[in-house]
């Protein structure tokens, strides 16, 4: 892939807190195409979040870093493996079950509240239990002010149960929060982005041995974890 001279999402949210509507809704549209690209070639990305979508030169986004992602899952094919960054994992990753592409438009739905409110909708603090129980076992939370569609969007994408979660099931561009978004323009970028971003200097590119280090979380603990957009491992999958 070619560089990405706009940054990330995760610093555009670090500098505005969160994002205006209109710009919720293009990059949302343009999330939504690369994923449905993705899945159609069998492709997982499993760790989808702020700081794998980065900006073009021209503000279109651009997914990144498929270190963590699956490939060749087709149809009703199903992988396992607790892998990916705990606050965006899906229910059944976390419970170590069988799961398909419907775990990114878990992710998505978490992507896309952070963008709308600056929140993610579930436990946001360092503890891994607390986080884990509150993806598992609580709603998610959001601004009332939201529109109704927004709110039912993020309902429909926050499903506990995947087979039941809007992407995997259903079309997602029909939902009417996407009713005003011409999708043949999405998908070949030509519909002007919300912004032009500051281009990025050239990054240094040598990699320090401490970044490849991998964090391991055992779920099953009582321990208290602590943790900052890590990249979970799960155990089993340790050689």
């Amino acid at each position: 892939m070619e560089y990405a001279s706009g940054g990330c999402l995760q610093d555009l949210l670090n500098n505005r807190g969160y994002l205006d509507m209109d710009s919720v809704l293009y990059y949302a549209a343009e999330m939504v195409c690369g994923l449905q690209f993705l899945h159609s070639e069998g492709i997982i990305h499993r760790d989808f979040k702020p700081e794998n979508i980065l900006f073009s030169n021209k503000g279109h986004i651009k997914i990144a870093d498929f270190g963590l992602a699956a490939e060749n899952v087709f149809g009703n094919k199903t992988i396992s493996g607790s892998i990916g960054t705990l606050h965006n994992m899906a229910p059944e990753m976390i419970q170590c079950q069988i799961y398909n592409s419907a775990v990114d438009w878990w992710a998505f739905g978490i992507v896309l509240c952070k963008m709308a409110t600056g929140r993610s909708p579930f436990y946001e603090g360092r503890k891994a239990e607390k986080c884990i129980h509150f993806i598992l076992n609580c709603q998610p939370s959001y601004s009332e002010q939201l529109s109704t569609e927004l709110q039912d969007l993020l309902e429909k994408l926050l499903k506990k149960k995947p087979y039941k979660r809007l992407g995997f099931k259903g079309d997602i561009r029909r939902h009417p929060f996407f009713k005003s978004i011409n999708w043949i323009k999405v998908e070949i970028q030509n519909v002007e982005p919300p912004f032009q971003p500051e281009p990025q200097p050239n990054p240094d590119v040598s990699i320090p041995a401490s970044a490849l280090e991998v964090l391991n979380i055992d779920t099953a603990s009582t321990h208290s974890y602590s943790l900052q957009d890590f990249t979970y491992l799960s155990p089993s999958w340790q050689a």
